[in-house]
């Protein structure tokens, strides 16, 4: 339970910061201009949209994380229900990366 209130807390703070791109073609376009520091995944993001954000992570060398969300619980935290994330900010990955070695998220 405190995992998930520790995702849910980060990702809103995060949005509200204005450091999320949400949605596949806004995180394509943040890797590509160096920006994201990493790649959130939906649990049922389809299988398309998880090899690109695989893909273009490992092209632009940001790790990517599967996030222990559907979409539509993203959709709740975040205000938009979407399958994949770029996160612009250091800071708020590193945090991400911590609560991932505590718990049984899967990071590549």
């Amino acid at each position: 339970m405190r995992y998930r209130q520790n995702w849910q807390g980060l990702l809103t703070i995060c949005r509200k910061a204005g450091k999320l791109a949400m949605g596949l073609e806004p995180t394509k376009d943040a890797l590509y201009h160096g920006i994201a520091a990493g790649v959130l995944t939906a649990l049922d993001a389809s299988e398309k949209s998880r090899k690109e954000a695989a893909f273009f992570s490992s092209q632009a060398e940001v790790p990517l994380i599967e996030l222990p969300f559907s979409k539509a619980e993203m959709g709740q935290i975040i205000g938009r229900a979407s399958g994949v994330l770029a996160v612009c900010d250091d800071g708020f990955f590193r945090r991400m990366q911590e609560i991932v070695a505590q718990g049984e998220t899967r990071i590549e």
